[in-house]
């Protein structure tokens, strides 16, 4: 998705941010995808949440926010948690499974359906830095 990298980037910068990923790949198919576009170095890929963990998606988030409390000594809740997709699966994937959701259309779905769906903030793009990160900001008080 253009801007993704760029996007990545500046999350991984942030002091009090944690990059990972929650996905429906098993653990060795998501990090080759992620390796392949190069985004793996803006990732802390150890504390995600894979379908080898489990394959009720929803349940990932709270695998990925166990993991990364143990690691960071901090509790990951949906007041601190954001998921940031472009599919209705993303979205229903991080509200049933504790997490704020910041959506953005891919060319499958659009910002409409996303809003409907229950995204809490729909982006047009990830290009705009800034908005990402305001959006993030305002979700993870």
């Amino acid at each position: 998705m253009a801007g993704a990298k760029v996007a990545l980037q500046a999350v991984h910068k942030h002091e009090n941010w944690v990059a990972t990923t929650v996905t429906g790949n098993l653990k060795p198919n998501a990090l080759l995808k992620l390796a392949a576009f190069k985004l793996d170095p803006y990732l802390d890929t150890e504390i995600g949440g894979y379908a080898s963990d489990d394959d009720h998606r929803p349940a990932l988030v709270r695998v990925a926010q166990k993991r990364a409390q143990a690691k960071h000594g901090t509790a990951f809740t949906r007041t601190n948690t954001v998921i940031i997709g472009d599919s209705l699966e993303d979205v229903r994937t991080g509200l049933e499974g504790g997490a704020a959701v910041i959506g953005v259309p891919s060319g499958k779905t659009s910002s409409r359906d996303l809003k409907e769906a229950g995204a809490d903030v729909v982006l047009q793009n990830l290009e705009d830095v800034r908005q990402l990160l305001d959006a993030i900001t305002s979700l993870a008080a």
